[in-house]
C-alpha cells in the first residue's frame, strides 16, 4: 500500500509517493501559482495526483497534505496562509472528490514532525519536538506517540514565542518573536547590519552556482573565518537556544529534531545553542534530551504521506 504526500509551498508544490517503510518511489512538483486562486491550484493538484494514480493504480490508498499556515485539520480547511494569501480555503474535500482518495491535512511543520517521528527516529521516542528552520520557524509536537494539535488545532507556533521583550519586528506584526531572530530573513537582516560591502561579500563567499546573499553564503563566510558571519551565527544559536530551552522545560521531549535550510549551519550555531541549554537552572529535562539535525529536504512531504497512510489504515 502506498500513500501520496503533498507539501504546498509558496513557490512550488511537491508530491511524493511513499511506501509504509517510508521509502520514496516517485517525486513530482509544479508551480503553486497561488495568485491564480485556490480553484486553479486544486485543478492542477488533482491532475498531478491523477498522473500518479495512472502509474500506481490501486496501490495508492491515501493522501496526506501539509501547508504553511493556520490549518483546521478536522475540517480540512486552510484558515490562513500568509505565504499564499489565502483565507478559509477548503482543500481536503475538493481533493477527495477529484481523486477518490481519502485526504488528511495538517500544518506543514506537523507533517515534518510526523516524518521525523517515523523516518528519522523510527518511533523510538514517544515525545518528539520538531522545529522547521527556514524563512519562518514552525514546530510540530508528537506527544505520547500522537500528533498534538491543542484546543483549536494551532499548537506549535513556536516561531512566535516572544524571546526578547519589545525586540525586533516580526513578519506577524509582533516584536521579539523567535522567528524575528532565527528565521533566515531575519538572520540575513542582522548580517547586513554588520557587513559593509554586500556585493564584495557575495563575490567572495557565495556559491558560484547561486551568487546570492543567503544563508549558504553566510555559512561559507563563517567557514572561511569571517568575524561578522561567525558572530551572526553565534547570536542565532543563542536565541534559538533560549527559545528551545523554554519549549524543553514545558514539553520535556525525548528528542528535538531541527530541519530546514538554516539547520545546515549547525556547526556555527550549535555551540552557542548548547551553551544556552546548559545555562538553565533546572537541569533534569536537558540531561537526556537528544538533539538531531535532519538532512532530509523532503521531510514534510514524506511525513505527510505516512500520516495519510496512518489515518487511512486505522
Amino acid at each position: 500500500m502506498l500513500g501520496i504526500g503533498i507539501d504546498i509551498g509558496g513557490t512550488n508544490t511537491k508530491l511524493v509517493v511513499v511506501n509504509r517503510a517510508g521509502k520514496a518511489l516517485a517525486h513530482e512538483r509544479f508551480k503553486t501559482e497561488a495568485c491564480n486562486g485556490p480553484a486553479s491550484f486544486l485543478k492542477r493538484l488533482g491532475a498531478a495526483v491523477g498522473e500518479l494514480r495512472r502509474d500506481y493504480g490501486r496501490q495508492l490508498v491515501s493522501i496526506g497534505m501539509g501547508a504553511a499556515g493556520d490549518v483546521d485539520p478536522e475540517r480540512g480547511v486552510l484558515r490562513f496562509a500568509p505565504n499564499l494569501g489565502w483565507r478559509n480555503v477548503k482543500l481536503t474535500a475538493p481533493l477527495e472528490k477529484l481523486t477518490g482518495l481519502p485526504c488528511a491535512m495538517e500544518n506543514d511543520a506537523n507533517m515534518a514532525a510526523w516524518g521525523a517521528y517515523e523516518i528519522e527516529l523510527g518511533r523510538k521516542f514517544g515525545d518528539v519536538l520538531t522545529l522547521t528552520l527556514g524563512t519562518g520557524i514552525g514546530s510540530g509536537m508528537i506527544l505520547g506517540g500522537k500528533l498534538y494539535h491543542g484546543a483549536s488545532g494551532t499548537a506549535g507556533e513556536a516561531g512566535h514565542m516572544k524571546i526578547v521583550p519589545d525586540g525586533r519586528l516580526c513578519g506577524c506584526g509582533g516584536k521579539g518573536c523567535l522567528e524575528a531572530y532565527c528565521g533566515s530573513r531575519s538572520i540575513l537582516a542582522r548580517a547586513r547590519e554588520l557587513i559593509k560591502n554586500e556585493a564584495a561579500f557575495v563575490r567572495k563567499y557565495a556559491d558560484p552556482a547561486r551568487p546570492k546573499f543567503n544563508t549558504i553564503c553566510l555559512t561559507r563566510a563563517a567557514a572561511a573565518g569571517h568575524p561578522a558571519a561567525r558572530r551572526v551565527w553565534a547570536e542565532t544559536g543563542h536565541y534559538l537556544g533560549c527559545g528551545l530551552a523554554s519549549l524543553i522545560l514545558v514539553l520535556n521531549p525525548g528528542c528535538v529534531v531541527l530541519t530546514g535550510g538554516v539547520s545546515r549551519a549547525l556547526k556555527w550555531f550549535m555551540p552557542s545553542l548548547r551553551k544556552a541549554l546548559c545555562g538553565q537552572q533546572i537541569k533534569t529535562p536537558f540531561a537526556r534530551v537528544k538533539i538531531k539535525i535532519s538532512d532530509d529536504a523532503d521531510l514534510g512531504s514524506h511525513g505527510a504521506a505516512l500520516f495519510g497512510l496512518e489515518r487511512a489504515l486505522k
